[in-house]
């Protein structure tokens, strides 16, 4: 099986403080991660420097082979937060549109156009098309940024927080679209009651990286959530825990 990612005892700290410790870890092609673990624990920095956002203080890492500076054109990538005036006239098939354009290539073309068509019908929001993207409700908005997410057609996804600002109906359609997409994802989540449902592995990530191979737990999915301690304590060494 081709490695999408490989870490290997990677190292970053912010001035003297070290924030990730000694992390190694390999993600195969099509492979579904959750990371979860304490706010704080280094999660998002994780995931900034698989984005190559952030350079390792030691350590290495590769994305199907190549440098994360070169391959982060491999990734799609939805962050928590994304600011953007909610009053600009654009619909929804304009924000998707733009995922496709770089300093490269400014205008659409036909292949764009097939794309946007696939892609909206993949996710369910033909017929949010044409509405502007204020006009859309949280959970409609977040499948819209999915699909610009998706637009590059990335080989890897990553998703920081895609269901935080949603209801739990909504959370539930989220991860049941990301169980459908072929190809490797990696979402960060407090949401573990529902993100468990699906992924191969956890990662849990605090300072350390501990993964979790066995998840077949007895987890009665529930209108709540689990907080992440007490997934983990549950997920105990005894099923698998590595680190």
């Amino acid at each position: 099986m081709q490695l999408a990612i490989e870490v290997k005892h990677l190292f970053f700290a912010y001035e003297k403080e070290y924030v990730l410790e000694d992390i190694s870890a390999t993600i195969k092609d099509r492979e579904y991660i959750a990371i979860i673990g304490p706010n704080g624990g280094g999660k998002s920095t994780f995931v900034k420097l698989l984005l190559g956002l952030l350079t390792p203080t030691k350590g290495t890492i590769t994305i199907y082979g190549t440098p994360p500076s070169k391959g982060r054109e491999l990734i799609g990538y939805l962050p928590q937060n994304i600011h953007f005036n909610l009053d600009i006239p654009l619909q929804a098939r304009e924000v998707i549109l733009h995922g496709r354009l770089s300093a490269k290539k400014r205008t659409f073309d036909r292949d764009d156009l097939q794309m946007l068509e696939h892609i909206a019908q993949q996710l369910h929001i033909t017929h949010l098309l044409n509405k502007k993207i204020g006009e859309l409700s949280g959970g409609e908005r977040q499948r819209v940024l999915l699909a610009r997410a998706l637009a590059t057609k990335p080989k890897i996804l990553i998703l920081d927080e895609p269901t935080a600002a949603v209801d739990f109906k909504t959370q539930k359609e989220i991860y049941q679209l990301l169980q459908e997409l072929d190809l490797t994802k990696i979402v960060v989540s407090h949401d573990v009651n529902i993100l468990l449902q699906g992924v191969d592995r956890v990662f849990y990530i605090n300072r350390k990286l501990y993964i979790h191979n066995n998840i077949n737990l007895p987890i009665t999915p529930q209108e709540g959530h689990f907080c992440e301690m007490e997934i983990f304590e549950k997920l105990g060494s005894e099923n698998g825990c590595t680190h």
